[in-house]
Parts: structure tokens; C-alpha cells; sequence
């Protein structure tokens, strides 16, 4: 069945945007304490509510028939040279291993395209071999330690050098 990306209805939604983000914290430092002790709920849905707002195409819930199996969150960055940031490639436990990734991909590639983007950045905790793998099999580059957090690794994906049609 094919996917669908729509953009987040946080209205209908936020509780299911939260245990997203709360299990990505889980997949990438073995609990949510890191979600807690930051902005928390609120904070985080505050971010994600004026995220939306912005930039609605790079804030989707990824859906297969009538569920939402994962959540994308991406934005341009607004300062030049054109670079984009991945906040969250989010597949459900039930959804994964199943080549959905490959559609996430392929849809972040397209957006980060259309918004001019020529490299895209996100970070990633070193422990998630899970998540590696996945980004260094669709082309992202580990660039070392994240400056603005050394407990992650920052990643980059090179738009320019991808095939033209992902």
C-alpha cells in the first residue's frame, strides 16, 4: 500500500506527535529523560505548532491506509548558503524494516529540493546503530561530533551529488 504525507494536524494529533518524538528519544539514548529534562511537552509542541505554521510541507505525518506510521519534521534554514535540517525521520516499531524508509527519504530529498536546498544536515546519537545504517545506505555522510551537542553526530547529505530523481 502506498504512503501519503500529509501535513501534521496537531489538533487531531498532538498527542500521537508527542509519543513519536518521546520514542525517538528512547531509540537514540535508551529512554525519553533527554525529552523531559529539554522543552518537554509542551515546549516541544509550542516548536512543533510554530514549525508547522512556517514550513507546513516539512512537518508530515506519514500514512499507510488510515494510520499514521511516522513523522517527519525538516526545515530550510534561513541563512544562506541554502541548508536544510532534519529534526525527525520517525517510522513506528511496527512500520520498520519494511522499506517504508526508503519513501521517507525520498520524500525529505524532494522537499529539501524544492525548497532550494543544496546540503542537509541531522544529527544522530552514535549508539543508534539502527539509524546509521539507514543513513549511511541513502547517502548521508557522518561530518563527526555535533558542535552543538557532542553526545550526537552531525550527518550531511550532499543534494547536488544524488541522482536527479531519487
Amino acid at each position: 500500500m502506498p504512503l501519503r504525507f500529509e501535513t501534521i494536524d496537531l489538533a487531531a494529533h498532538v498527542e500521537l506527535c508527542v509519543a513519536f518524538r518521546r520514542d525517538s528519544y528512547v531509540c537514540s539514548f535508551g529512554s525519553d529523560e533527554r525529552f523531559a529534562e529539554g522543552q518537554g511537552a509542551q515546549g516541544y509542541i509550542d516548536w512543533l505548532r510554530t514549525s508547522i505554521e512556517q514550513q507546513p510541507r516539512g512537518h508530515v505525518h506519514v500514512w499507510q491506509g488510515t494510520a499514521i506510521i511516522g513523522q517527519m519534521e525538516m526545515r530550510r534554514l534561513p541563512t544562506p548558503p541554502a541548508r536544510g535540517y532534519v529534526s525527525l525521520f520517525y517510522l513506528a516499531p511496527e512500520a520498520r524494516g519494511g522499506g517504508a524508509g526508503s519513501a521517507l527519504q525520498q520524500y525529505a530529498v524532494e522537499f529539501l529540493r524544492d525548497e532550494g536546498v543544496q546540503r542537509a544536515y541531522l544529527s544522530v546519537s552514535p549508539s543508534n546503530s539502527r539509524a546509521l545504517a539507514y543513513y549511511q545506505k541513502h547517502h548521508w555522510r557522518d561530518i563527526g561530533p555535533n558542535p552543538r551537542d557532542i553526545s550526537c553526530h552531525l550527518m550531511e547529505l550532499d543534494l547536488s551529488a544524488l541522482a536527479t530523481s531519487y
